[in-house]
């Protein structure tokens, strides 16, 4: 698989879909592109993302005309140019699909597990209970037993009221200082979460930023595709080594400098 072909398959891989891949364009370089009409809007996308020409007009047209009819973006006149811009329906879709860095992690120095008994009769409910476990950034300690750093109790409540999962589910609370057996909660947490890979996956990235030859959009791709997997873990439970917060600066720069690099081409 050739690099273009790479960065393409990472892109939609955070993304899901061209349509969203143009929402977040439309995000990131707001409403500077000064170009009139929808081929207009089109030519400034393929003069930003080069990986775009693998993507026919026909294809593209249609993602756009989407874009429009689903409320996502719309057209502001500035200086007699049309530019697109962003809806706030389309920044809640946007939030829903692109990783997001929080800054701010609010902990309440606790530690969660959440255990479950429930019948083989709703197998089917227990499997898609586990899936959501993960997608509320639980993970398997043990069987029918989960943990995580953040309250997950109001989340669990409202999809069982939701779902109506039958059986017992109960969510306790150790302290920071505690363990599971012989092991402490900060160990636990790198096993579980795999945050030692996570990490490499960081210093690889920022290794690749001071090469400086390659284009700045395969970083920000590459960036995000780490970030989607980091589960963002309190900052007193993260590694002394632990390179999130400066690969995130990191990244900041890089995403200045690609609407810079886009800018100058209006």
């Amino acid at each position: 698989m050739g690099k273009k072909s790479i960065v393409t398959k990472i892109s939609y891989g955070i993304f899901g879909s061209i349509v969203d891949l143009l929402i977040w364009q439309v995000a990131l370089l707001g409403a500077s592109v000064g170009k009139t009409g929808s081929r207009g809007v089109y030519e400034a996308f393929r003069e930003a993302d080069d990986f775009l020409e693998e993507v026919n007009h026909k294809t593209l047209a249609s993602a756009w005309y989407q874009l429009t009819k689903k409320r996502l973006v719309t057209y502001k006149k500035r200086n007699n140019l049309y530019s697109p811009q962003i809806t706030e329906f389309g920044r809640k879709r946007l939030l829903q699909k692109v990783p997001y860095y929080h800054t701010n992690r609010p902990w309440d120095k606790k530690i969660y597990l959440v255990t479950y008994d429930i019948p083989e009769v709703a197998h089917k409910k227990r499997d898609i209970f586990r899936f959501f476990l993960i997608d509320i950034g639980c993970r398997l300690l043990a069987e029918s037993t989960w943990l995580t750093p953040y309250n997950p109790r109001e989340l669990i409540n409202d999809y069982i009221r939701k779902n109506s999962i039958p059986g017992t589910i109960i969510v306790s609370d150790i302290g920071q200082d505690g363990g599971v057996g012989e092991t402490n909660i900060e160990d636990l947490l790198v096993r579980l979460y795999s945050l030692e890979k996570i990490n490499d996956r960081y210093q690889e990235f920022m290794d690749r930023v001071s090469e400086k030859n390659t284009p700045t959009r395969e970083l920000i791709f590459e960036y995000l595709a780490i970030l989607k997997g980091d589960p963002q873990l309190p900052f007193d439970l993260l590694p002394n080594d632990w390179l999130g917060s400066k690969a995130y600066l990191v990244y900041q720069n890089l995403k200045e400098k690609y609407i810079l690099n886009f800018r100058g081409r209006e």
